[in-house]
Formats: C-alpha cells, sequence, structure tokens
C-alpha cells in the first residue's frame, strides 16, 4: 500500500489540516517550507505518530514523551474532544491478495476497495483520555467460512483485520535533528540507551547488506557473552586475549567496512563528484568491563562483558573518528546510514522518511546536491517528506507537491520571539499546496520566501564588452529569457530592472563607460513619460532607449504576447480560476524556467514572440552600425 493522504486534528497545535501526497511528477518527494516556529515538526509528528518504525520508535517516543503530549496545550485541563491522525492509502491487486491470504480461511472479505482510510484516535473528556480506538472507511463486511451472508465485523474480527492491513501500510521513520549527532561509540549489548538501540539497528541493516547472514547478537555478542568468558574483567581478557572468537569478529567488521566503504563513500562521488580517493571507513570493536543499572538506578558490575563499535575515517595511514570529523560530514554521514541501508533493507514493507531541517550544517552548493539525491531514496514504493526554510533545498520541480506551512490564519509575526510567544488559543498550524497558498495570500511572501528566492533565475553575468538588453522589470526579463529557450534562438545579454523610473543609475553607467546597452520600456504612458525623461536628463540616443511598442508596433507592454489561449493554459497550470494577474504571469514563467521545463504555449504566443526578439536584434544590430 502507498500512502495517498493524512489529515491531522487536534494534535498540538493542528486543528485540522490535510498533507495531500499524490505526485503528478513522479518524485516521491514532498517539502513544507515555513517559517520557524511555523508548525513543520508538529507536523511531522502526528505523521510519525500513525505508523513508528521499529528503528526509532524507542527515540522518538522518548522525545514526544506521553500521549498527553498532543494534547493541544490551552486545552490542557479542559480538552473534550478527538485527537485523531487518519491515513489514506492506496490499495493494489498485491495488497488484496495478501489480506484475503492472510484472513483465509475463517475469514472472507466482500471487497477491498481502491483506497481505504484508517484512523488512529483518542478521545479526551476534560483533559483526560477516556478510550483510543482504531477504525477503518469505508466500512468493511466479513463471513466467516460457512456463513452466507457478509455482514459487520465484530471486534476480535476487525483487530485481526487492522493487524493486517496495517502490516501492509508503510513504516514511517522520524529524523529530527538531534540524531544526526553522531555517537562517538555504540554499545552492541549492555547498557545501551536509545540512540545505540537506533544506530545498532543500522550496524544490522549494515550485515544485512553484505549478504552473509551475520547478525549483532549471533555472530557478535554471542561469542563474547559465551558462558566461557562469563568471568570477572581480569580473567575476561586473560581468557580472550588469544581466543580465535576475535579473529571471526574481526572478520565481521571488516566487512562490515567495505561494505559501509562501497556504499557511502560512493555515494558521496555521484552526489558531491568528489572521488574521495584513498579514504575508506574503518569499524573497529572494543570490549568494556559488564555493567548494569540495578532497580536503585545504581550501576553495579557484572561478569558478562560488552561489546562497542566506532566509525572511523582512514586516508593513508592517517585514522580518524566521524565524530571528530566536521559536523556538516557527520549529519551527512548519518544520513547516508539512515537512508542507503534502510531502503536496501529486506522487508515488505516499505518507508515513509520524515527529516526535520535536513542539511541545515551543510554549506549551499552541498545542500543543493543533497536535494537531487532525494528521488534515489524515496525511489520504488518509498517516500520522503523534509521541512525546511532554506532556498537552497527548493527543487523547482516539485512546486505541485510543496506544502506551506502557516501556524495562524494572519500574517506572520515580526520577530522570532513574537513567534515563540504566540497565544496558544491563536495557534491553527495548517499545510497548504504551494500554487494554492499563493493564489489566495499573494501578499504574505513572508511565508514562501524561499521558494521566491529559488525561483530567483541568475541573470546574464555582466560584461562591459558585449550589447545587453536592460528591460523594465522582472516579467519582462522572464517573459524573454523563456521566449528565446522556446524558440531555440542564440541568446541575448538581458538583465532586469526595477521599473521604469528606475534606470538613472543605469544610463548613468551606459553613458560613462561608453557601454552598449538597449533599454527596453513598456509603451504605457509612464513608460514614454520616463522614456522622454532620459532622452532630455541624459542626453541619451533616441535608439538606446525604446518602447516595446517601437519593437511590436501596437505593443504596450510584455503581457500582451499572450494570447487568450496561452493565458488560459497558464490559469490551468498555475490553479488560478480566472484570469491571471501579471504576478502570477511572472511565477508561470519563474517556475517553468527554474525548473528546466519550457513547453509550447500557443501558436500565436510563439509567433509574437518571434517577431519580438527578431525585432530586439535588429535594433541590437542597427546601434552596433552606428
Amino acid at each position: 500500500m502507498r500512502y495517498t493522504k493524512f489529515r491531522i486534528q487536534n494534535f498540538k497545535g493542528i486543528k485540522d489540516t490535510t498533507i495531500d501526497l499524490n505526485s503528478g511528477v513522479g518524485a516521491s518527494v514532498f517539502p513544507l517550507v515555513g517559517l520557524n516556529e511555523s508548525g513543520k515538526t508538529t507536523i511531522l509528528e502526528a505523521i510519525y505518530s500513525f505508523s513508528p518504525d521499529l528503528g526509532t520508535r524507542d527515540l522518538i517516543d522518548r522525545g514526544l514523551s506521553s500521549e498527553d503530549d498532543s494534547v493541544p496545550r490551552h486545552l490542557l485541563s479542559s480538552f473534550t474532544g478527538t485527537i485523531s491522525v487518519a491515513a489514506t492509502l492506496a490499495v493494489d491487486g498485491q495488497d488484496r491478495r495478501s489480506i484475503a491470504r492472510m484472513l483465509a480461511p475463517e475469514l472472507t472479505l466482500e471487497d477491498i476497495p481502491d483506497e481505504i482510510t484508517m484512523f488512529k484516535e483518542r478521545h479526551y473528556k476534560n483533559g483526560d483520555k477516556q478510550s483510543s480506538g482504531d477504525r477503518i472507511e469505508p466500512s468493511l463486511r466479513v463471513k466467516k467460512k460457512g456463513e452466507r451472508k457478509f455482514r459487520k465485523p465484530n471486534d476480535e474480527e476487525f483487530t485481526r483485520i487492522w493487524r493486517w492491513f496495517f502490516w501492509r501500510t508503510p513504516s514511517i521513520a522520524y529524523y529530527p535533528t538531534f540524531v544526526f549527532d553522531f555517537p562517538k561509540k555504540i554499545y552492541l549489548s549492555g547498557k545501551f540507551g536509545a540512540k545505540d538501540a537506533l544506530y545498532r539497528r543500522v550496524f544490522q541493516d549494515i550485515l544485512d547488506q553484505d549478504g552473509q547472514g551475520h547478525t549483532i547478537e549471533e555472530s557478535i555478542v554471542q561469542r563474547v557473552q559465551n558462558e566461557d568468558f562469563v568471568v570477572s574483567w581480569t580473567n575476561f581478557l586473560s581468557l580472550w586475549s588469544n581466543h580465535r572468537d576475535r579473529d571471526k569478529i574481526q572478520q565481521v567488521m571488516d566487512r562490515a567496512s567495505s561494505t559501509v566503504t562501497k556504499v557511502v563513500l560512493g555515494r558521496w562521488n555521484e552526489i558531491f563528484g568528489e572521488k574521495p580517493a584513498g579514504k575508506e571507513i574503518v569499524i573497529s570493536y572494543d570490549v568494556t568491563e559488564g555493567e548494569e543499572t540495578n532497580k536503585a538506578g545504581i550501576v553495579e558490575k557484572t561478569l558478562k562483558h560488552n561489546v562497542v563499535i566506532k566509525f572511523h575515517i582512514r586516508d593513508g595511514t592517517r585514522r580518524f573518528e566521524v565524530n571528530d570529523r566536521s559536523l556538516g560530514f557527520r549529519w551527512f554521514f548519518a544520513f547516508m546510514l539512515f537512508t542507503q541501508f534502510r531502503v536496501a533493507r529486506d522487508t515488505v514493507r516499505p518507508v515513509l522518511f520524515l527529516f526535520d531541517e535536513p542539511a541545515a550544517n551543510l554549506h549551499a552548493a552541498a545542500q543543493q546536491k543533497l536535494i537531487d539525491s532525494f528521488p534515489e531514496i524515496a525511489k520504488d514504493q518509498h517516500m520522503l517528506i523534509y521541512t525546511t526554510h532554506s532556498h537552497y533545498m527548493i527543487e523547482p520541480k516539485w512546486l505541485e507537491q510543496t506544502f506551506i506551512v502557516t501556524n495562524r490564519a494572519d500574517a506572520p509575526t515580526s520577530s522570532i520571539m513574537d513567534a515563540v510567544s504566540l497565544d496558544d488559543e491563536s495557534l491553527d498550524i495548517r499545510a497548504t499546496k504551494y500554487r494554492v497558498f499563493v493564489n489566495d495570500h499573494p501578499s504574505q511572501t513572508s511565508y514562501f520566501q524561499p521558494i521566491l528566492d529559488r525561483l530567483n533565475v541568475v541573470p546574464s553575468k555582466f560584461d562591459s564588452r558585449r550589447q545587453s538588453v536592460i528591460t523594465e522589470g522582472k516579467s519582462d526579463y522572464y517573459i524573454m529569457r523563456y521566449a528565446i529557450r522556446l524558440l531555440g534562438m542564440n541568446e541575448i545579454a538581458l538583465l532586469p530592472a526595477m521599473g521604469a523610473g528606475t534606470l538613472d543609475a543605469l544610463l548613468s553607467i551606459h553613458m560613462g563607460w561608453g557601454l552598449d546597452f538597449l533599454f527596453v520600456l513598456d509603451s504605457d504612458k509612464q513608460g514614454k513619460s520616463e522614456r522622454e525623461r532620459y532622452l532630455s536628463e541624459f542626453a541619451a540616443r533616441p535608439d538606446d532607449i525604446v518602447g516595446i511598442g517601437d519593437l511590436v508596433p501596437g505593443l504596450t507592454e510584455i503581457e500582451k504576447l499572450l494570447d487568450d489561449d496561452a493565458l488560459d493554459l497558464i490559469a490551468a497550470d498555475i490553479g488560478a480560476t480566472k484570469t491571471p494577474t501579471k504576478n502570477q504571469i511572472r511565477r508561470f514563467f519563474q517556475e517553468r524556467l527554474a525548473a528546466d521545463d519550457v513547453i509550447e504555449l500557443t501558436p500565436k504566443f510563439r509567433q509574437n514572440a518571434t517577431e519580438l526578439l527578431e525585432a530586439v536584434n535588429l535594433a541590437l544590430s542597427r546601434k552596433q552600425a552606428n
């Protein structure tokens, strides 16, 4: 099965919001973009609570604490209602056959629809939990062997049905920032904590990837804790120093080291284009004196001794502990361990990965390259959701499945401290599809500023020896740039200005340095007025500053290149319900250029764009001739 939607109700600051995971672009990667304290982490926690992954459950449950932590804070002592996380799942033929086989021969389901919604709910009254329960919609009907009619399942039958459906759902692995604090050593036995348990599971994934059937318990721990070695620490050291099991464990470590080197450093090369020649990952082990914590919380020595492992980077003759490397390297190393080996694990349950502010410790170029690796993780039936407020972590190709996260209906606060101190009753965490949000709230740019920053295509590099066209504004720049790409014409050096009345400084440079600029203004009232002012104040030549109507008679502004059919196409693409505004038109061309996805619009637009660009090239040629 595959998640297609999550609906979250009354979970902490979330009153009611839906995350639609139907992807139209192929990559099952879903960014959540928002300000600090916007509620992005809360959404991840709610999704994670539906089906926690075994490898992360103990660690994250400690972070989420008790069930009461999900109650809206301002209603902690008075909340009456239901906290609900509902997952909608697509069911395919293989799922149906597997579930039917698991229930047979005692139970037969009347029908399994193509899509079901599974609810996990907790019911409260006056702040106290009353009950919890699960349910499935649409309701399923069953019959036992020998029964003639289908009926509603009893409680025992429903529990069995739920269990087998739930067993087919993708597991959800949540990796908040703190789990990337790579441990100096990892306990494979004894007093390991929650983080040891997480990395212990990762190490078992490494052993599984090697394919030799090694397990932590049988291949390592039981060799050290064999009854022959359940002795005092001093006697153990004497017995262990020359025992052949040391070499057996070392071989397991060597094979694990080779596997990690191949996967992690190989992937590093693919993502960053840097072949780490001469480097390898080395996993070492050590045995430490046995200890355990008694019921009184006092640590006591035991006769069963423990195994710890460490990860090192070997570079020629030098060896460094992973824990001693840079924060960015440690983050990336942990990320590769969590994902590359997890997706390769032999399991019938795919994984939904949740990452909270990933790569925050990586430099900008590394962040951009890292998101290129996300589709490789979210392949087959795997999926990935991540939060970010960095424009380097935005992929324009995923805008259709990007969500803007807000924590209340009104405008964002002016400072981080204001956001932290928001009145709990005003919190209303929502996740809205990017296109819907920008259409409904075009002025609330603070919420989606990282996306706007990412969409700002870098203008042509300034070259004083090259003819350049200065456009009146960004819309002119993006539409002309798009038309050049669409028509396959030779590149024109384009530089956007900030409006018809903002060209004074550029004209001064143009005149003072003797540069070869062509200034193109709108042919509306303001454009004509500013052109006359520039010609008068700067004594510029008339062929230096032209109106767009001088290039294409009758054209007053760049948007007029678009006929009604082209405007309808743009409106449909961005999800607008009426004729798109100038800002929406600009956003369409921004997004298409940023995603490197230039499409044909209409024959009329092609004709108009060709006429304009040919006129621009002709004007440049005439200037050069003069």
